[in-house]
């Protein structure tokens, strides 16, 4: 029978099939529409295996068609990718789905023994995260419920003044029209101090003036981080712009949302749509393709994430939120923002970074975890009137420092959050400085160095 596939993306343990399932057959395309009967056939046969970009185009096409036709024909091929690029949990989950239709003696063995080693790899991986204290630095080791630690003191606040000012530029800033602008620039810093991508700054300042849909024969490819491909970069921002313009119905007084889980993994799969598989060329030596499971927790992957810092010249371990752990704290943190986000005298500042705080330190996804917490740490700020969080290329090591210094303080001590604000604060402010208003609050006028 055919049984084409991706021809860079090949699972060869996954036995093939010994029937002729007219439904896992390239005829059975014409049922997903005339518009992809050439296109997916040739997805799957014509790509060269040598071309990162174009292999991981390919996986995202059949991702998204995933979304609308959950078809044997689809399922299949798409979860031979997911296997081929590490990400078993997902790929076993649709081996069962496309079996339940099919019915597959050696396909529905393969799948169990699949399983059942999976899972026990995903436990004692999970049980040595827990156990093995010896790789995380003390000071930055999970603790437990971190969503009911105490908020920010009244100390923290910013002052009234600063805010006001804030206030002022930003009101100012979309009198003048240039609000669209002052979002484009939020969009490409949050992806840049991630590493992502970094356009230089002739690319960057088209980008900044004309949009995301600005004529790429005019831009160049991005000089540094993972993704390589303008193309890659411009999808990647525009999916950005589509998750910061998500958070806008929080503003509606008369339908007040909720934040909830489902809503959280819905924004993320907005954010990361295009990020989901890329073609990593952060390292020359080491280029790959990666697969991230998007609008879905760690807790269905069952993976565990790590990160590495420099903390006093020595490289330390950051230990997050287990991933049998995720859920839960997602909901105690959902729970938590509902009730202070609608607080009369809550601070739009000191709320931005306790969220941006407890985000981070639960980590609930494989990737995507900062840009998310800034936009969902702009809530707070859009609902007083205030401009979303734009922390810059200038300002990232002031704000991991202050991070990680609010997670390695005392967690009964609120005033620990106070530079965090103060980072959150004047980031934002200077970042609205460069989009062409003047007067902005300088340093010196914060009652509190953000060091």
């Amino acid at each position: 029978m055919s049984d084409s596939h991706f021809l860079c993306l090949v699972n060869k343990e996954r036995p093939r099939l010994e029937l002729d399932y007219q439904s896992v057959q390239i005829s059975s395309v014409n049922l997903l529409g005339t518009g992809l009967t050439d296109q997916l056939p040739l997805s799957l046969t014509q790509i060269d295996a040598s071309d990162g970009n174009l292999c991981a185009k390919s996986a995202r096409l059949w991702e998204s068609l995933l979304e609308r036709h959950r078809v044997p024909y689809v399922l299949l091929r798409v979860a031979d990718m997911r296997m081929s690029l590490g990400s078993k949990v997902t790929a076993i989950a649709l081996y069962e789905e496309v079996n339940s239709i099919l019915g597959d003696v050696p396909l529905g063995k393969w799948i169990d023994e699949a399983r059942l080693s999976c899972m026990k790899e995903t436990a004692e991986l999970l049980s040595f995260y827990k156990s093995d204290s010896a790789i995380f630095d003390p000071s930055l080791k999970w603790k437990p419920h971190v969503a009911d630690q105490p908020f920010p003191d009244d100390e923290c606040k910013l002052s009234d003044r600063d805010a006001l000012e804030i206030e002022k530029h930003w009101k100012c800033l979309k009198c003048n029209k240039m609000e669209r602008e002052y979002l484009r620039k939020q969009c490409l810093e949050t992806n840049y101090i991630e590493g992502t991508f970094c356009f230089d700054g002739s690319t960057d300042r088209k980008i900044f003036m004309q949009g995301f849909e600005t004529d790429t024969s005019i831009l160049k490819d991005p000089i540094r981080g993972s993704v390589r491909c303008l193309d890659t970069a411009l999808d990647i921002l525009r999916d950005t712009e589509k998750a910061l313009d998500e958070i806008y119905t929080f503003l509606d007084p008369d339908n007040p949302r909720e934040l909830t889980v489902p809503l959280i993994c819905s924004i993320h799969a907005t954010l990361m749509k295009t990020s989901r598989v890329l073609y990593d060329e952060s390292n020359y030596a080491d280029k790959h393709l990666r697969y991230t499971n998007i609008g879905v927790t760690r807790q269905t992957s069952r993976v565990d994430v790590t990160v590495e810092i420099i903390r006093d010249d020595k490289a330390v371990r950051l230990q997050f939120c287990p991933w049998d752990e995720v859920d839960a704290e997602l909901a105690r943190f959902c729970k938590r923002f509902n009730e202070i986000i609608r607080h009369p005298s809550m601070d739009p500042f000191a709320c931005a970074a306790w969220i941006s705080h407890v985000f981070v330190t639960i980590h609930p996804f494989e990737d995507g975890n900062g840009r998310m917490s800034r936009i969902l740490a702009s809530i707070p700020l859009l609902r007083r009137g205030l401009p979303p969080i734009c922390v810059s290329r200038s300002w990232q090591s002031a704000y991991v420092l202050n991070l990680n210094r609010v997670r390695c303080g005392d967690p009964t001590d609120p005033l620990r959050f106070l530079k965090l604000v103060d980072t959150l604060a004047y980031a934002t402010d200077s970042a609205l400085g460069t989009v062409g208003l003047t007067g902005m609050v300088h340093r010196a006028d914060f009652d509190r160095t953000y060091l």
